[in-house]
């Protein structure tokens, strides 16, 4: 590699390009410049802003190339931005040398010096847009860019179509950084006037978030887009949300959110609470409204003498007006009447669609989940696949707890966040006969619970990588080639979720998993047995 041209794939794809990054920085002919400049953009995909301004001062102080030296700058430019510091002086010098960029570099340089002053900056005279034939990762960002300066001066209908034509570059190319900030963007700037569709497309930009990431990271806030609106919109989904948001690594700047999120996430096993002052209130509220109480039952309540209130109390206390400002006992036992009533909806849903594409949606709900202590004893996760085949079996199993019942409604419909996840892994499980699926999916169940989540993190990266071209080739270990053989996957997406994990030690995990699966002669019966009762 000579220079940063021969990086312009990187570019591309953004942080979604980092198993070629993880690659090239193995290769020996890798140019000091270029292996800089990926280390700086590693540390910048982390959200380590601070970390990479830190390393960018270090490179420029022997970097010899002048485009070298403009992108690094631009992209110090965004980070200081990023970690609250406005550098005016190098935003007026980066706008003053643009006629001196390559063409390349220029067009790179322009998208940061736009979003910039799209963030409250107002110099007395904004970037120019340069009559360029850009590459399409720039001209989506570049149109994002355009949106946020435009949305920032009010000119909204203008600000809206700049973001579908961001939205719809970047889905082409893909660039995940740009596909969920357009959607999430535009769902903010309209939840004002528009608010039914600001949460579709904010609910969208979920989906793309759970598809193409792993962990938000720097994409976090379309997380935030989506609580806020929930919770203005008195949504019984919010507690889906709240609890996806504490089940996640949380960026700094929305520890406030997890604080917030964390009294929405539902209890599902408690039956009784305590008679608080609040929930006296609430009840002296709607005790009027003809429940089926006794006199006695609710005076004795509402004097304190009752200590603590059964569940099925405040159920018979429920009204329709039940918000998400309620008191938490009652909204606890809303959402899951809730769940209950979707769940009885499921069976005659489930029946519609063939066995093996049951047992597709319960493996790819199981392996989307972030919280599924609930189901990933082996006998229970074993019963539960071997019922399939009967609905009403199955559902008479999974009825026994709000957790099952909310699993199997995810079969179906999930969180938007986990709807994503799922789409991920079946673009692997989809392209497995149902011979080969029924045999992998019995060994899988087979398996320690943290060997499962490693194997579903690697499945989710093949169907994020499926289709997807860095310009170069990649390689790795033989046994990638023979699991990719064994179980009809493509081989190039497979490298590449190999190449998306950093650590050398989760590498070789990964390689002896494989090996293992590889080496087995499992002789698995085809058919699949309804297990004992559990």
């Amino acid at each position: 590699m000579k220079g940063i041209v021969d990086l312009k794939e990187v570019f591309r794809y953004g942080a979604f390009s980092l198993p070629a990054v993880n690659y090239m920085l193995l290769e020996e002919n890798l140019s000091k410049e270029c292996r800089e400049i990926l280390c700086v953009l590693k540390l910048a995909w982390k959200g380590n802003f601070k970390e990479a301004v830190q390393r960018i001062d270090k490179v420029l102080r022997s970097c010899k190339s002048e485009a070298a030296k403009y992108f690094l700058l631009a992209n110090k430019l965004a980070f200081l931005k990023y970690t609250g510091k406005v550098d005016m002086n190098l935003y007026r010098y980066l706008k003053r040398n643009l006629p001196k960029m390559s063409k390349s570099i220029r067009d790179t340089v322009i998208v940061t010096l736009i979003n910039f002053e799209a963030s409250g900056i107002k110099p007395l005279r904004k970037v120019r847009v340069w009559k360029n034939n850009y590459r399409k990762s720039t001209l989506s960002f570049l149109y994002l860019s355009l949106a946020r300066r435009k949305a920032n001066s009010g000119r909204l209908s203008e600000a809206a179509h700049d973001y579908i034509q961001a939205y719809r570059l970047s889905r082409e190319i893909p660039h995940p950084t740009c596909i969920v900030s357009s959607l999430n963007d535009l769902a903010w700037d309209i939840k004002e006037k528009h608010p039914r569709l600001a949460h579709v497309l904010s609910q969208r930009a979920i989906f793309w978030l759970g598809y193409y990431r792993e962990e938000p990271g720097n994409l976090f806030g379309a997380l935030d887009t989506l609580f806020v609106m929930e919770k203005d919109m008195n949504s019984p989904f919010i507690h889906s949300t709240a609890h996806i948001i504490v089940s996640l690594p949380v960026p700094e700047d929305y520890l406030s959110l997890f604080k917030k999120a964390k009294k929405f996430v539902l209890d599902y096993t408690r039956s009784i609470y305590p008679n608080t002052s609040q929930l006296r209130r609430y009840i002296k509220r709607v005790a009027w409204k003809g429940k089926p109480l006794s006199s006695k039952g609710i005076s004795d309540i509402l004097k304190g003498k009752t200590k603590m209130i059964r569940a099925d109390t405040i159920r018979r206390l429920l009204t329709s007006d039940v918000d998400a400002w309620a008191r938490f006992p009652v909204w606890n036992e809303w959402i899951k009447m809730e769940i209950e009533l979707k769940f009885k909806e499921l069976p005659e849903k489930l029946k519609e669609f063939p066995f093996h594409q049951r047992q597709i949606l319960f493996l790819s709900t199981y392996m989307a989940f972030l919280d599924r202590e609930f189901l990933s004893r082996k006998e229970r996760l074993k019963k539960a696949y071997t019922l399939l085949e009967d609905i009403e079996s199955f559902a008479d199993f999974m009825a026994k707890d709000h957790r099952t019942m909310e699993f199997v409604v995810s079969m179906v419909k999930a969180h938007p966040f986990i709807e994503g996840r799922k789409e991920a892994v079946k673009k692997a499980l989809e392209r497995m006969k149902r011979r080969k699926l029924e045999r992998f999916t019995l060994k899988y169940i087979e398996m320690k619970e943290s060997d499962r989540r490693l194997l579903d993190k690697f499945l989710r990266n093949y169907g994020r990588y499926y289709g997807v071209r860095f310009g170069i080739r990649l390689k790795g270990p033989d046994v990638v080639r023979e699991f990719a053989k064994k179980y009809h996957l493509k081989i190039q997406p497979l490298f590449a979720t190999f190449w998306c994990e950093e650590d050398s030690r989760v590498r070789k995990r990964l390689e002896k998993m494989m090996k293992r699966w590889c080496e087995s002669g499992e002789k698995v019966s085809v058919q699949c047995k309804k297990a004992n009762n559990y």
